[in-house]
Formats: C-alpha cells, structure tokens, sequence
C-alpha cells in the first residue's frame, strides 16, 4: 500500500520516468526528493510519499540518479532561482520595533521546506492557533534552523488588521507585503477557503501537507505535527545513517559509484551488543561470512574453535547484519569476506 503525503493539485510535471513497486505496480512519475525513507513523487495532478523499500531495484537506481544530481550544499536564498525564492523576493517584511520592515535572508541558505500560514486578525481560530505556531516555530527552529522557514500570508481586509495579528503574535517570521497577500502564484494555488490553514511546501512550490484533504478540512494543527515529524525524521545527526530502510537505495548508490569490480563486500550496518553476548569469552574471533548479492548474511563459518551454545549467540546476532555487496563487472554479486570480531572483558 503507497503511503500517501498529499493527493492536491501540482504544478509542473514534467519530465516523468516509469517506477515500479516491488508488488508490480507500474506509474508515472517525477522524483521530487526523499524524506527520511520516503520519495516524494509528481504523479499526475499529485504529490504522493512512497517508501523507499516498496520500490523495485530498478527504480531504486533512479533515485540514486536523482540523488546524484541534487547540489550538496543549498543555495543563498537571496541567489536563489527556485520558484518560491523568485516569487518572494522583494514582497516579505518582518516586524521590527512595531513596525514592517524588508525581510533580508542575508546569508541564509534557501530554507528546505517553507510553511506557509493562512490567517487573519478577524479569525478567532486563527487567533487561537497563533500560540501554538509560536510554539512549534521556535522549537523547531532551534532542532532544524535554516531548513525551514514559516510565512505568513494575510486574508485581512487591509495593512491595519494584517500588521494588528502579526504584532498581537509576536510574528517570529516573514510576512507577505499586503499588497501582495493574493498576487503570489505560488502560493495562491494552495489558497483554500478556509483558515486557519497550514500548507508546506518545498522549494519548487509543491505541497507535502495540507490542512484541506480534498474537501475535507483537517485544520492547521495535523500538517503541523506531520511536517514536526517529517523534519525531525529528515534531518539530525542521524538522519543518513545506515538502517534497513535506506539499505537497497545504499546498494544502489554504491553500484553507481562503483561501475566496474570491487570483489570485498562493504559493512553497512553491523554491530554486536556486548551486553547480550556476555558469556563469550573475551578475545578475538574471526568469521568467515557468506554474503548474497542482496547484500545479507547467508552462512558463516566459525575459523576460531567456539561452543555450541555461543556460536548460537554469534549466528543470531548477525542474522541482521548488512553489507553493500561485492560488484563484478557493475553487477552485485555473492562474496565471502573475514571478519575479526574482537571481544573486550564483558562489564
């Protein structure tokens, strides 16, 4: 079953590629970008979230492709050429001292995602909701930074009412200039009829959450929480750190990087928990691993003498062990690689 972000209207879909899940489902799409362990397609008139294990190892090489081409370090918001970073440059203020002044991003990479707030002063939910946004602003600023920002954009009657709620708040973040609260495209296509509303989208416009699902209001606090979880899954220290949900994307990455041979398999994701192992005797002991083209473990051979009873302990605490395998001629292939494992004093 695809997991399913947003199903609303996207703009721009073009350059579409053929992917294919694992169960033999086909569709047209164009990679966006990857969250966590999830793609963000174009597909048709949506954006739609696909786990990266429910995808098959051809359209995994795809999304290593994509990934190639992605530029490492983010771009100047000021310098920046995406849809959202032209449609507002010169139209955000930001209150300083009571009063509007130009928003400068000055230095500031171009924010990864940007949340944008659908409100007024005139609203009561609206009004209701402020202290929340506050909230969640200023602790995920301080866990993400510059990855995100929030904007607000204003459905008051006029200057008065918009510059009211934004001081009543304490806006932290971006207004739209009033002139321009309904003349961004980009922006306006997310509009719905009713606030407050909470869109997210990513630097080329497309939205990953939404407070409306079709016709169906959800309200601004449920693609709160789901961006709160997006971002923190996505970013972080250990936001590309091996796990099993990115292990088949990672042998697809190493496949690119590697066209030719690399007859040893690599470690991905190995580790022994010496608290479970205690009884085995402190020293060295070396395996000799079995490695399938899958990159799993699928024998071992034990070349240091070792009991029954413990090679039991080795054998099931490396049934999870993973390895980008051995490459032959661009290919994944079955290897065997040695593998010392020493064991300090159990604590």
């Amino acid at each position: 079953m695809w997991s399913m972000m947003v199903g609303l209207l996207l703009v721009g879909a073009a350059q579409a590629d053929t992917f294919t899940t694992l169960q033999g489902a086909s569709f047209e799409g164009k990679v966006k970008d990857l969250y966590g362990d999830t793609v963000l397609f174009g597909i048709k008139d949506s954006t739609r979230g696909i786990p990266l294990e429910e995808l098959d190892d051809a359209s995994l090489r795809k999304i290593a492709l994509f990934l190639q081409d992605v530029a490492a370090v983010p771009p100047r918001w000021s310098q920046s050429t995406s849809p959202v970073a032209k449609a507002v440059a010169r139209k955000l203020v930001v209150l300083r001292e009571g009063k509007w002044a130009a928003f400068n991003p000055g230095e500031r990479p171009e924010p990864e995602f940007y949340v944008l707030y659908y409100g007024a002063y005139w609203c009561g939910p609206c009004r209701r909701f402020s202290p929340t946004l506050v909230k969640a602003y200023h602790q995920l600023k301080a866990e993400a930074g510059d990855r995100f920002e929030v904007i607000f954009i204003s459905s008051d009657q006029d200057d008065r009412g918009q510059i009211t709620y934004a001081k009543e708040v304490g806006m932290p973040w971006p207004v739209v200039r009033f002139p321009d609260a309904q003349r961004i495209r980009v922006f306006e296509q997310w509009r719905a009829r009713g606030i407050p509303s909470i869109v997210v989208v990513n630097r080329e416009g497309d939205a990953l959450f939404h407070s409306y699902r079709g016709e169906e209001y959800l309200g601004p606090d449920e693609p709160l929480q789901r961006f709160t979880h997006l971002l923190r899954a996505s970013g972080g220290p250990g936001a590309d750190a091996p796990r099993p949900g990115r292990h088949r994307l990672a042998i697809a990455q190493y496949l690119l990087n590697h066209p030719g041979t690399s007859p040893a398999p690599k470690p991905y994701l190995v580790g022994l928990d010496r608290n479970k192992l205690q009884t085995i005797p402190a020293g060295e002991i070396q395996l000799q691993l079995a490695v399938n083209a899958r990159g799993q473990v699928e024998d071992l051979e034990f070349l240091t003498p070792l009991d029954a009873v413990h090679k039991d302990l080795v054998r099931r605490a490396i049934d999870t062990w993973l390895f980008l395998p051995a490459v032959t001629d661009g290919q994944p292939a079955p290897s065997k690689v040695v593998i010392p494992i020493v064991f300090a004093p159990a604590a």
